[in-house]
């Protein structure tokens, strides 16, 4: 009890989240760039699309996106690659990073609305490989890439 009888640590138990509250707003104040908040996707400029994180585990749900761009992908054990957009797509171009590299070919639409893409590979990918994706929407290129890890069966 003698340390909360002490004025200079009561004054410190008030002062400290003040303080702490004030370097938090003042902080954002200074860091407060146009850059860093989210803005439309421009034509002509190019955006990467993030690996989601069920891509690095077997049997897991796959996928790209960037704040809105959401493109959910699935590859099924014949080699068809099948995506599904959140937003229509004007081409999707798909290759394989491996042993004997693929380069891009064209997906094709199969739906009106062309948010559902499919590719048939010619050889089986395997689950080493990496996908290679670049897709195009109004003008703008989105491109990303993925660990084919997530085509395996699961253990559980």
């Amino acid at each position: 009890m003698s340390m909360l009888t002490n004025k200079h640590v009561l004054a410190a138990l008030l002062v400290a989240p003040i303080l702490a509250v004030l370097a938090w707003y003042g902080a954002g104040q200074l860091n407060d760039d146009e850059e860093q908040k989210p803005a439309p996707a421009q034509a002509g400029n190019s955006y990467p699309l993030i690996e989601r994180p069920g891509c690095r585990y077997a049997g897991g749900d796959c996928g790209l996106s960037n704040e809105d761009f959401k493109l959910a992908i699935v590859l099924m054990p014949t080699g068809q690659l099948r995506m599904v957009s959140a937003v229509p797509l004007d081409y999707v171009l798909v290759g394989l990073e491996s042993a004997n590299d693929q380069g891009p070919v064209k997906a094709l639409p199969v739906s009106a609305e062309q948010d559902r893409w499919v590719h048939n590979f010619a050889v089986v990918p395997s689950s080493e490989d990496r996908l290679r994706v670049v897709t195009g929407v109004s003008g703008a290129s989105w491109f990303g890439e993925v660990a084919l890890t997530f085509m395996e069966p699961s253990d559980q």
